[in-house]
C-alpha cells in the first residue's frame, strides 16, 4: 500500500486545486490524535490512560494526603477552571466520543472512571490517572498545578505565533520523503517483554546545576543536552544498536483540540553525548520546517479513509525507538504544602520502545521511564551520567 502521506504531496507536486488550498487553510491547526480521539476513544478509553505519581518521603505520606485531598475540595468548592477539567467525564453512549461536566466531590474522584482520578492506598506515592483523549501533558499539568505550590512557570506558552500558512509545508517535503523510508531498529530486538509482561518503570532524580555547566560547557540548548543524555543511555543499554530513531514532542499551543503536540523524528547515530546533541540540534533547529512537517502529517492523515488512517498511525510509531517528552512545570522545586515531591509519568500500555518523561525545574530534573526493556539500577542513574563533573568545569554556574 502507498504511504497515505504521499497523497498531499503529488497534490501539491501536480498544482493541486483551489479546492485543495481551502480545504486546507480550513484543516491545517487540526490535530491527527483528534480523530484518533472520535475513532478508538470509546472503545480502549482505559488504554489510553496514563499514570502520573506524586512521590513523597514515607514519613509525610499521611500529611501529603491529607493536604492534597483538603486542596483538590476546596478547588471543586471554588469552581474555574481546574473544577471543570476535574468534572469532566467521557460519554460512550452515543456514536462518537464527547466530554460531559458532572458535579463531583473530591471522595469520589478517588475511584475509577472515565475522567481524571486518584489512587491514595499505596505509601508513599499518589496515583493520578489521567487519559489521553483527554488531555495532553500540558493540559493535564495545567489540570493538576492548583494542587499544588505556586511555582512561576519556566515556560509561558501563551502568545505563540501562528505559523504562515503553505511555506512550511512546502520547505518540510524533502524531509518529509526522506523520514518515509526509516523504521525503528529496536523492533527487531528478541529481548521485547512477551505478551501480558507489563512494560518496565523507573524514576531518577537529576540536580540541574551540572547538567547546566555541560550546556553551557558544549553551547547547546538545554532541553536537547538532557534529550541527548537519555538517547546516550539507550544506547548503552543496547551496545549492539549503532543507530537509533529519536522522536522528540513539542506543544503548539495555537493547535486546535486537546491535544496540542506534534513529534519531530531524528535519526541519531552512536557517539559521545555532545556528539548526539549536535546530531539532534542539526535536525531540529528550524521552527519552521519542525512546525511544517507537524502539519503536514497531521492534514495528510486527516483526509486518508479511516481503514488507512489506523494503518498510517501504526506505521508511524514503529519508526520511533525512543520518544521524550518534556515537561516544564515550574522555576523552584516541586512542593505540595511545603512537603518536597517527585513526579513520573508512565504510560499503562506501551506502543514503543522507549518512553520517556523530563519533568523539569531550575533545580532538578525527574525523568521516568517506561520500557519495553527490563533495566538495571543504574540506568538513569545519575551518578552514572557521561557529563563533567562541577569541579572539572571552568563554567561557573550559580545554584
Amino acid at each position: 500500500m502507498p504511504d497515505p502521506l504521499l497523497l498531499p504531496s503529488i497534490a501539491a507536486l501536480t498544482g493541486g486545486s483551489l479546492l485543495v488550498a481551502r480545504n486546507y487553510l480550513k484543516h491545517r491547526l487540526e490535530g491527527s490524535e483528534e480523530r484518533y480521539m472520535n475513532m478508538y476513544g470509546k472503545h480502549v478509553w482505559e488504554a489510553n490512560n496514563m499514570d502520573l505519581f506524586i512521590h513523597c518521603a514515607p514519613e509525610h505520606d499521611q500529611t501529603l494526603k491529607a493536604r492534597f485531598m483538603a486542596r483538590l475540595a476546596q478547588r471543586l468548592r471554588e469552581g474555574g477552571f481546574a473544577a471543570r477539567r476535574y468534572q469532566e467525564v467521557a460519554d460512550v453512549s452515543g456514536d462518537a466520543l464527547q466530554f460531559v461536566h458532572k458535579p463531583v466531590t473530591a471522595a469520589a474522584m478517588c475511584a475509577p472512571r472515565r475522567g481524571m482520578f486518584f489512587e491514595l492506598s499505596e505509601p508513599g506515592r499518589i496515583r493520578v490517572v489521567w487519559n489521553h483523549m483527554q488531555f495532553d501533558g500540558v493540559g493535564m499539568w495545567n489540570a493538576l498545578k492548583p494542587l499544588f505550590d505556586p511555582n512561576p512557570p519556566i515556560v509561558p506558552y501563551e502568545g505563540a505565533q501562528t505559523p504562515p500558512p503553505f511555506l512550511p509545508e512546502l520547505l518540510s517535503l524533502p524531509r518529509i520523503a526522506r523520514r518515509m523510508a526509516w523504521r525503528g531498529k529496536l523492533r527487531e530486538d528478541q529481548t521485547f517483554f512477551k505478551d501480558g509482561v507489563p512494560p518496565a518503570r523507573g524514576l531518577s532524580v537529576w540536580d540541574a546545576g551540572p547538567l547546566r555547566a555541560a550546556r553551557a560547557l558544549w553551547n547547546g540548548p538545554f532541553n536537547l543536552l538532557t534529550s541527548a543524555l537519555v538517547v546516550s543511555e539507550v544506547f548503552h543499554r543496547h551496545p549492539e544498536r549503532s543507530r537509533l530513531n529519536v522522536g522528540l514532542t513539542a506543544y503548539f499551543p495555537f493547535l486546535e483540540g486537546r491535544n496540542r503536540y506534534g513529534v519531530f523524528l531524528c535519526k541519531v547515530s552512536r557517539s559521545d553525548v555532545e556528539g548526539v546533541m549536535r546530531q539532534i540540534y542539526k535536525q531540529v533547529r528550524s521552527p519552521l520546517l519542525n512546525w511544517g512537517t507537524t502539519s503536514f502529517q497531521a492534514y495528510a492523515l486527516g483526509r486518508v479513509p479511516d481503514r488507512v488512517f489506523a494503518r498510517a498511525i501504526t506505521s508511524y510509531r514503529r519508526k520511533i525507538d525512543v520518544l521524550i517528552s518534556s515537561l516544564p512545570v515550574g522555576k523552584q522545586r516541586i512542593t505540595l504544602g511545603g512537603i518536597p515531591t517527585r513526579i513520573s509519568c508512565h504510560p499503562i500500555e506501551l506502543t514503543l520502545p522507549y518512553y520517556f518523561l523530563l519533568v523539569g525545574t531550575r533545580a532538578e530534573l525527574h525523568v521516568s521511564y517506561t520500557s519495553r526493556f527490563s533495566q538495571d539500577e543504574n540506568f538513569l542513574n545519575f551518578n552514572h551520567l557521561p557529563i563533567p563533573s562541577l569541579d572539572t568545569l571552568d563554567v561557573r554556574v550559580a545554584r
